[in-house]
C-alpha cells in the first residue's frame, strides 16, 4: 500500500519499489519496508529498480555528456539544472546517490547543500510561493 497522499517525488519513487516487491520478491512472503529492514539486500534492489525505473543510468550518463559536463565540472548547480531540464521526478537525495555512485562526486561532498533553496536561486522563487504570499496580504 502506498499512501495517495504523498507528493509526487516520493509516491512515484515508493510505487516503483513496491513494484520491484509484486514482480521479482512476491514468493517472499509478506514483508514491510520500514528502517529497520532499509540495509537488506532485498531493500536496496528496490531502491535501485525504482531509481532506474524513474531515471535510466544510462540517461543520467548521456544527459551530462549533452551537456558538456564530465567529473572535473560536475557541482552541485549540475543537479538542479539536470532535475528541471530532464524533468525527472527523482528526488535530489537519489540524484547525489547516483552520483556519488558514479564517481562524479565523492561521497557526502553534496551533504550540506539545501537543494530547494539553490534551485530557488538558480531559477527564482516558485510560482506556488508568490501565490501563498499575496493571499496572505489579502487576509
Amino acid at each position: 500500500m502506498v499512501s495517495r497522499h504523498l507528493p509526487d517525488e516520493p509516491l512515484i519513487f515508493t510505487m516503483g519499489h513496491e513494484l520491484k516487491h509484486h514482480l521479482f520478491d512476491s514468493d517472499l512472503g509478506v514483508s514491510y519496508c520500514d528502517e529497520s529492514n532499509e540495509h537488506d539486500a532485498i531493500e536496496i534492489g528496490a531502491e535501485i529498480f525504482a531509481a532506474e525505473l524513474i531515471f535510466p543510468e544510462g540517461d543520467f550518463v548521456a544527459w551530462l555528456g549533452a551537456e558538456g559536463i564530465d567529473h572535473n565540472n560536475f557541482k552541485a548547480e549540475t543537479l538542479v539544472h539536470m532535475k528541471r531540464k530532464s524533468q525527472t521526478t527523482m528526488s535530489y537525495t537519489a540524484l547525489v546517490k547516483r552520483s556519488e555512485y558514479l564517481q562524479y562526486v565523492l561521497k557526502g561532498s553534496f551533504s550540506s547543500v539545501k537543494w530547494k533553496l539553490l534551485e530557488e536561486r538558480i531559477y527564482g522563487e516558485p510560482i506556488y510561493k508568490r501565490i501563498i504570499r499575496r493571499r496572505a496580504l489579502w487576509k
